[in-house]
């Protein structure tokens, strides 16, 4: 079974790949078509993240464990693409280059009966960006409320 699933950077500019990749690959298989069809540097830091429908982060794929203690945070090369996507579970954000932030969501489109074992990119739209797009994270009122109240102590 392939999936074919479509790759979309939240920029203002469009820039999309379709790729059908056979579902039992790994994440990591995954990444290197991302980075391969972009042309992106393959010596940055990435994770996909699970998420829900409003797309708030559940939990972090990471390309690799930075700690080898926790052996609860599984990496890409351990996690198959039919294990996060599939017609239920349709959605991940894949952030690209933690110091430039690329976000890009990952969405299941469909499976296809095509039987090759090969990665391909079916559709392209677009090319990246010269600049990565200036993201403004919103604080969360009830820290910042907590927050306050530790102005009250003396250090």
């Amino acid at each position: 079974m392939r999936y074919i699933i479509q790759i979309h950077l939240e920029h203002k500019t469009d820039v999309i790949r379709d790729i059908e990749i056979p579902a039992e690959k790994s994440l990591k298989d995954l990444h290197d078509i991302i980075i391969d069809s972009l042309r992106l540097e393959k010596n940055e830091m990435a994770s996909f993240y699970k998420t829900n429908e409003e797309f708030e982060l559940l939990y972090e794929i990471p390309l690799f464990k930075i700690d080898d203690k926790d052996s609860s945070m599984l990496d890409m090369n351990e996690i198959t693409i039919a294990s996060v996507l599939s017609k239920t579970s349709r959605q991940l954000i894949y952030v690209y280059d933690f110091m430039k932030m690329w976000r890009f969501l990952v969405s299941y489109s469909k499976e296809t009966d095509n039987k090759s074992k090969t990665i391909e990119v079916i559709k392209s739209i677009g090319n990246m960006p010269e600049e990565a797009p200036n993201i403004i994270f919103e604080s969360d009122k009830e820290f910042e409320e907590e927050a306050d109240k530790l102005d009250d102590y003396p250090y």
